[in-house]
């Protein structure tokens, strides 16, 4: 069980979270050959009950919610491992952001605030590994894809639209997804090698854009009118680490084949254009005096034939960094930690220190704050009326 609250610390303040939360998590095995997990979710949020803070469009989309997080079957047979079910596919290590963890949608309606095994949406699955000396094989189907799911009118984390000015006239229809049927079943693969000590894979996967593509037409008023809908994408990538004494070197890059961006050339008929862009990141974690963990990264975004129409603040090249940082103290029992992520074009960023506390075996304390700063159309800036701190208490039973 956990109990999650945060508080606005920007005008106008107040509470925007007190969510509680059950987790049941059933593991067990038929045979030595073949296991399974059941995992359930169930949250309540008496902020939207208690206060006025939120529109019912929020109120609705997150008030109360229950699912089925990671609930599959394994079966493992010498070089072979098959797993069936709803279950979360990581092909990426970055710390703090999402790059080479492709497979998964995301669940944004808190930015990229919760533990990535929350934000990353379970999709129904089929995930065939093969396994054999240095080399490893994997095939992933995935019958019936999910889609982001981002904050609805009103709500806390609200992604801004592709408008020309915050008070331009706009209607918005909700995105229609895809039908569960055999044509829109995704498809993806991932072979690695190690060799000499490097990790070397590459990975192909075509899949749905996750996030809705923001079709629009403009009426003679001058009022912008928005279908949005999901387009395909192939996402090709590779990833490589390397242990050098008590470093890990690391890197993830990322290629999508005609990525839709949108645009804000008036004059153009649909408001959205197709683009390549790469994603890289090459990092490093590092523990100091075997007690102080750390982790550098750089990261890199270069779109091609870019246009300087491009909305929501897309540079044809993107850089920026990141450090983290934990430590403990009392055998483990405090766990310091802190996080910034940073662009380095412009001033956008987010600040994450946090205090993990282990009363005991059952429960858990964590105290934190996620601040925002920068440019108003930044990654980060966008939300920077939303900085907030929070704390977490986790129950085990």
């Amino acid at each position: 069980m956990k109990n999650e609250a945060a508080f606005r610390v920007n005008s106008p303040t107040g509470w925007t979270k007190l969510r509680n939360q059950l987790l049941l998590a059933q593991i067990g095995r038929f045979s030595d050959d073949l296991r399974f997990k059941a995992t359930e979710r169930a949250t309540y949020d008496p902020v939207y009950d208690l206060t006025h803070t939120f529109p019912n469009s929020a109120r609705s989309d997150q008030r109360v919610e229950a699912e089925f997080r990671d609930t599959y079957l394994d079966y493992s047979k010498g070089p072979f491992d098959l797993r069936l079910g709803k279950q979360q596919i990581v092909w990426g290590e970055a710390v703090g952001l999402f790059f080479a963890d492709v497979v998964n949608a995301k669940d944004l309606r808190e930015y990229v605030l919760p533990d990535f095994d929350l934000i990353r949406i379970p999709d129904w699955a089929a995930d065939l590994e093969y396994s054999r000396e240095n080399a490893h094989l994997e095939f992933v189907w995935i019958p019936a894809p999910e889609f982001n799911r981002i904050g609805g009118d009103g709500s806390e984390f609200q992604f801004p639209l592709p408008l020309p000015t915050p008070t331009t006239p706009f209607t918005r229809q909700d995105p229609l997804e895809p039908g569960n049927r055999l044509g829109n079943s995704e498809l993806g693969g991932r072979a690695s090698y190690l060799m000499n000590g490097w990790d070397m894979g590459l990975f192909y996967l075509y899949t749905w854009d996750k996030a809705p593509v923001y079709f629009r037409t403009i009426d003679p008023s001058g009022r912008y009118n928005f279908t949005p809908g999901y387009k395909r994408l192939h996402v090709a990538g590779a990833t490589i680490s390397k242990e050098v004494e008590k470093a890990v070197f690391k890197g993830e890059f990322v290629f999508n084949k005609d990525a839709h961006f949108s645009i804000l050339d008036p004059a153009d008929s649909d408001g959205v254009t197709e683009r390549d862009f790469l994603d890289t990141l090459v990092g490093a974690d590092y523990t100091f005096f075997e007690k102080w963990e750390t982790n550098l990264q750089f990261m890199h975004r270069i779109i091609f034939h870019h246009s300087g129409l491009l909305a929501e603040n897309e540079h044809a090249v993107r850089n920026s960094i990141s450090f983290w940082l934990r430590t403990d103290f009392f055998n483990g029992r405090i766990k310091p930690e802190f996080l910034v992520i940073s662009s380095l074009m412009e001033p956008d960023f987010l600040y994450r220190p946090k205090l993990n506390w282990k009363l005991n075996d059952r429960w858990h304390l964590r105290f934190g704050a996620d601040l925002f700063r920068g440019v108003a159309d930044g990654t980060f800036g966008k939300f920077k009326g939303k900085s907030r701190v929070y704390s977490e208490a986790v129950f085990e039973f």
